[in-house]
């Protein structure tokens, strides 16, 4: 066999290990494909009511500008075990800037939340305007 002709398999087979690899996955902590319902913030009479979503996680905190960016302030709490993790936080009218902090080590955007800006450090926040 020439060595063209075998590189260009390897290239192909390898191209769809890699397809399939990926398809499988299901996507980092808080993934939600495109068309999945549930999450995101809801603005209430009683303040916004976060939600996210993740069977896998163990510990789960919102961070933003509204809590001076502390990974402690406001975690989120999954009281039924069914992986649905809340809190409601009461925000005066105002724009504000947010991120998960997943089991103290990944920092996520909203995956809900289709308003994001840029973070300054390579990555992305949520952005949630209270009227």
């Amino acid at each position: 066999m020439k060595p063209i002709l075998i590189g260009r398999r390897l290239i192909i087979i390898v191209t769809l290990l890699l397809s399939v690899a990926i398809a499988g996955c299901g996507g980092p902590a808080g993934f939600v494909p495109s068309g999945v319902e549930g999450g995101g913030p809801q603005v209430t009479s009683e303040g916004v009511l976060f939600t996210f979503i993740d069977h896998k996680v163990k510990r789960i905190s919102i961070v933003g500008d509204f809590n001076n960016w502390s990974t402690t302030a406001d975690p989120l709490f999954d009281r039924a075990g069914d992986g649905t993790w809340t809190i409601r936080i009461p925000l005066q009218p105002g724009r504000y800037e947010y991120k998960y902090l997943i089991d103290r080590k990944k920092w996520t955007p909203d995956p809900w939340n289709p308003d994001i800006v840029d973070d300054g450090f390579d990555g992305l926040n949520s952005v949630i305007v209270v009227e």
